[in-house]
């Protein structure tokens, strides 16, 4: 497991486990159904003991790249600073650069 330094209190996070989160929601015509189908995505646990921060990271962050990261939206590039950005975002969130 990785070392990690609270971001809060800079003590030393504890790799608590790895759990499932489910994606999805319920619907209120559907019910249950739309959100047993969208899956779930498998993410390593820390806490800081000292404060009680938790923070969540994928579990194949150090491997494989983020499958579920822009799998629906098309990207779209920041004039002001190039970065890449959802295609429905109204504005950069690094520079404030409003697309009109």
């Amino acid at each position: 497991m990785r070392k990690l330094s609270c971001l809060r209190c800079d003590g030393t996070m504890e790799h608590v486990g790895r759990e499932n989160l489910q994606l999805g929601r319920t619907g209120w015509i559907l019910g249950d159904l739309p959100n047993l189908l969208a899956g779930a995505l498998n993410v390593d646990i820390y806490l800081c003991p000292k404060c009680g921060k938790m923070e969540f990271f994928h579990s194949n962050f150090e491997g494989e790249p983020n499958r579920y990261r822009n799998a629906e939206l098309p990207e779209k590039q920041c004039p002001s600073c190039g970065l890449s950005i959802d295609f429905d975002y109204p504005k950069c969130p690094c520079c404030g650069y409003e697309f009109k």
